[in-house]
């Protein structure tokens, strides 16, 4: 994100260097996305608003028309093999604004932004295979070829897909890296454009993060928030119109934006990074942890503080004390705790700031194979009708150190710990499957924690999900001992409670998760009953 920032930078102060903008007064102009474009027109914030207004306020003498079809849920195969199709001959609706396809490609278009994609990657139909990744890119030269036949328009430009939860190394996340480096060879076979607006939306994360640790700007991990997120989307637009002009206007609305998230008191804020997908052979963890000082929009003078690290028993961190405005520290350690706390220290000349880091307790995960034979008609979950083969041996307490094979393929044991750029990552209990796999339909997984207690107890299990829209079934063993079963869904039905016991001493918690399809998170929390409570339990991921 920082060459992308001085890139960006370098390109603003030296007009110079930029060609003449390839927008002209009369263009019309068509934007043709998913929900992220419907959003776009729907919203009063949106990109498609953002931009129309910018492009009216700059160039208040042009005549353009401007026209955003958005479909939600809609793939690219979708836009190429259903919409387009259709609309040759017969009406199209976009899900707002009152544009139609069939109207808006019937007649010449200057200028064409296509933002697809994200559907494929969210869709688990789409495979992370070199193979069908191949026939989404001849897929999208079937669309660029149908839009020119049609509209004949000057420049097409194909927009980076946007991010897939707000980590850059997510597999959600290389996926769509790996899309979009296919629609770039793209460009250059078809003779179009590139937007960057993966790129400035990773940009726009970056730097709230410095201020505001726990700001969103794709929330839900799909969805560009309003305004700021899709005025990073316009941005990497008019970045591909090089039209110098409109990407200061657009800089200046988001710097704006996000200087509204600054603090008035001097402060730390931090972004902690554990490690996606790592092997679950250890139980000491290794995370990221990068520290910013913030003065304050109060402050009179810049100060530059002393970082360093509180830690507990145990643990240990590279790089303490140091002495900048941004410090990255490797930490190491066992979390054994629900939460296990690390203060971090700064020091100025006008006193010691100090902002403590929850870390969670993590847990043992296998991704594994396609388990369709889970669900029913009309979405029923069935557990019963299609049981893995490891399963017998997990619940009996075997297994947790070896492989999951399925005939076909092996998937190894990962840790998942929750972190702020994923969907409700800041729940020490959740699990994220996209953290730690690109996932496919009907796929299968199991998480397991061992749970210490210090005497036995009866406790309560709460299964809950914070996605817009998945489709999710459970099994839940307490020691061996089938306690819980349910179904979490997009309809609403987005919690479930249970009842189990935990012997004293260690407890073996296993969960069951049948994805169905599209998001996929859950947490599995223990909570405590007749008044009691759960500040003496301890954690591991390895078997105890």
């Amino acid at each position: 994100m920082k060459a992308y920032w001085m890139a960006l930078v370098a390109g603003l102060m030296t007009a110079s260097a930029w060609a003449d903008s390839l927008l002209k007064p009369d263009d019309r102009i068509i934007f043709v996305g998913d929900s992220i474009t419907a959003q776009g027109v729907g919203g009063a914030q949106g990109y498609y608003h953002q931009f129309t207004n910018a492009l009216h306020k700059v160039y208040p003498a042009y005549r353009n028309e401007v026209i955003g079809l958005g479909f939600s849920g809609n793939t690219l195969f979708d836009w190429k093999d259903t919409l387009e199709v259709k609309s040759r001959t017969q009406s199209v609706p976009a899900n707002c604004g009152g544009f139609d396809v069939h109207t808006a490609f019937a007649k010449h278009g200057d200028i064409v932004f296509i933002l697809l994609g994200m559907n494929d990657i969210l869709k688990p139909t789409m495979l992370d295979d070199e193979a069908v990744l191949q026939t989404w890119k001849a897929k999208y030269r079937e669309l660029v070829a149908a839009i020119r036949e049609r509209v004949t328009p000057r420049e097409i430009v194909l927009c980076e897909i946007t991010p897939l939860t707000e980590d850059p190394l997510s597999p959600k996340n290389r996926v769509r890296g790996r899309l979009d480096q296919l629609a770039r060879e793209l460009v250059k076979e078809e003779h179009c454009r590139t937007a960057a607006t993966a790129a400035s939306v990773f940009d726009a994360v970056a730097r709230c993060r410095k201020v505001r640790q726990d700001y969103h700007v794709v929330p839900d991990t799909v969805h560009p928030q309003q305004p700021l997120g899709h005025a990073a989307i316009a941005r990497g637009m008019v970045q591909a119109l090089q039209d110098d002009k409109l990407i200061a206007a657009f800089e200046s609305r988001i710097a704006a934006d996000i200087a509204k998230l600054a603090p008035a008191k001097p402060c730390v804020t931090y972004r902690f990074q554990p490690q996606p997908g790592c092997s679950a052979e250890r139980a000491e963890q290794t995370y990221r942890l990068t520290c910013f000082w913030n003065d304050g929009t109060e402050a009179k003078a810049p100060q530059v503080p002393t970082f360093s690290l509180e830690l507990p028993a145990g643990w240990s961190a590279a790089g303490s004390p140091v002495t900048k405005t941004e410090a990255t520290f490797t930490l190491r350690g066992v979390p054994e705790r629900l939460q296990t706390p690390v203060t971090i220290v700064a020091k100025t000349a006008s006193g010691t700031y100090r902002q403590t880091v929850q870390i969670p307790a993590p847990w043992r995960v296998v991704c594994g194979p396609d388990n369709g034979g889970a669900w029913g008609a009309r979405s029923v979950y069935q557990p019963t009708s299609s049981i893995p083969a490891m399963e017998a041996g997990l619940v009996a307490g075997k297994h947790f150190l070896e492989p999951f094979a399925d005939g076909k393929k092996t998937y190894a044991w990962q840790v998942n710990t929750p972190c702020v750029d994923y969907t409700a990552g800041d729940d020490p209990n959740s699990v994220v499957p996209y953290s730690l796999t690109f996932g496919s339909q009907n796929d299968v997984l199991y998480a397991v924690r061992w749970v210490y207690s210090a005497k036995a107890r009866p406790v309560l299990l709460q299964l809950s999900h914070r996605t817009f829209s998945a489709t999710l079934g459970f099994e839940i063993w307490m020691n061996g001992t089938l306690v819980m079963t349910a179904h979490l869904n997009r309809s609403g039905k987005n919690k479930a409670v249970g009842q189990a016991a935990l012997n004293q001493g260690w407890n073996c918690l296993l969960v069951r998760n049948d994805h169905l399809q599209w998001q996929r998170q859950f947490a599995c929390a223990l909570l405590p009953v007749d008044g009691d409570t759960l500040d003496d339990l301890r954690y591991s991921l390895l078997p105890r």
